[in-house]
């Protein structure tokens, strides 16, 4: 897959490496989140879990399905899923994740950070990232590729926003590809006299 730059600004880009840690480009996909021991490793080295707290099969689990409702509220700002049945699935995982307000060192400087342990600690540090980028106004530019067989987080950079693929040169141009060919497979043909 080649992407000009697909990474978020700030802590966005925890966010799209977390959706990203199942690649569905392979068969059979393959998840650095399938077990609590390689999902443990991959948040560790990825910041995303810094606690005394070990990750359990639960956890890994809990895990997995909110990076795939964060993922289906990323389609839709692809414009390729229904926000409403997607925000509906975030806030059922994330309703209970517990925040605290951390203060900084200077005057004013104030940021949410996770108050739970495991899985809660690493579901808290993906909530305050989107919640900053929701407050910077960046979140829409989040989304996952709307090829079925790919749907990667990517950072939409276009001037518009209205990128859809994680790839131009390769999701976007198989994308149309696959009209060119429904459409050509669908012309109407005179019947023969």
């Amino acid at each position: 897959m080649t992407v000009k730059d697909p990474t978020a600004p700030g802590t966005l880009e925890r966010v799209r490496r977390f959706v990203n840690t199942v690649s569905f480009t392979t068969a059979p996909p393959t998840d650095k989140l399938a077990t609590a021991h390689s999902a443990e490793q991959w948040l560790r080295e990825n910041g995303l879990l810094e606690g005394s707290g070990a990750l359990d099969e639960a956890g890994a689990e809990r895990l997995r399905a909110f990076r795939e409702a964060v993922r289906l509220a990323l389609l839709a700002h692809a414009g390729d899923a229904d926000p409403a049945v997607a925000w509906e699935r975030v806030h059922d995982l994330a309703e209970n994740v517990r925040l605290v307000m951390r203060f900084g060192g200077q005057p004013g400087e104030a940021s949410l950070a996770p108050g739970g342990h495991g899985a809660e600690e690493t579901m808290g540090r993906l909530v305050a990232a989107i919640y900053d980028a929701f407050r910077t106004g960046i979140w829409p530019r989040l989304k996952a590729c709307r090829m079925g067989d790919c749907l990667w987080a990517f950072y939409d950079h276009s001037k518009n926003g209205s990128g859809a693929w994680c790839s131009m040169a390769g999701c976007g141009n198989r994308a149309k590809a696959q009209r060119r060919r429904a459409r050509a497979g669908t012309k109407f043909e005179p019947a023969e006299l």
